[in-house]
């Protein structure tokens, strides 16, 4: 009578290899999910900052840059969380402003990798891998 217990070093190694080639396949799947989701966030907040821009303009007749975070809040009233995107709001004046929110390393202009931007009139432009330019001008 054979009372084995306990698993077999090859069931163990099975087992091990199984999940390291799941989880192979769902990790990149989770980051790609997780930066679409951040990118429709800064384009919520890019909204955001248009309105309060506008919201500004009615009450100044002219629109004002915004550089830091605090910024924003304190002047147009909107509180953004920069856990993913940076924001600002650069070229203001009495006609126009340029809403911008970037990833990673600090572009200098919208045709930077991973920067999407609000014109005053409404138009999108950027680089980013996870925004339809196409269907937010639409």
């Amino acid at each position: 009578m054979n009372s084995r217990k306990g698993f077999s070093l090859t069931e163990i190694l099975t087992t091990v290899v199984i999940l390291a080639v799941l989880a192979g396949i769902a990790i990149p799947g989770f980051a790609k999910a997780k930066d679409k989701a951040a990118a429709a966030q800064a384009v919520a907040y890019l909204r955001s900052i248009r309105l309060g821009e506008k919201m500004y303009f009615a009450k100044n007749a002219t629109y004002v840059d915004c550089s830091t975070k605090a910024l924003l809040s304190s002047t147009l009233g909107v509180d953004v969380t920069e856990e993913n995107y940076h924001f600002d709001v650069t070229g203001a004046s009495s006609s126009t402003f340029t809403a911008r929110s970037r990833k990673g390393v600090d572009p200098t202009d919208c045709s930077s990798t991973n920067t999407i931007c609000l014109q005053a009139d409404g138009t999108w432009s950027g680089n980013s891998t996870y925004v339809s330019f196409a269907t937010l001008n639409s």
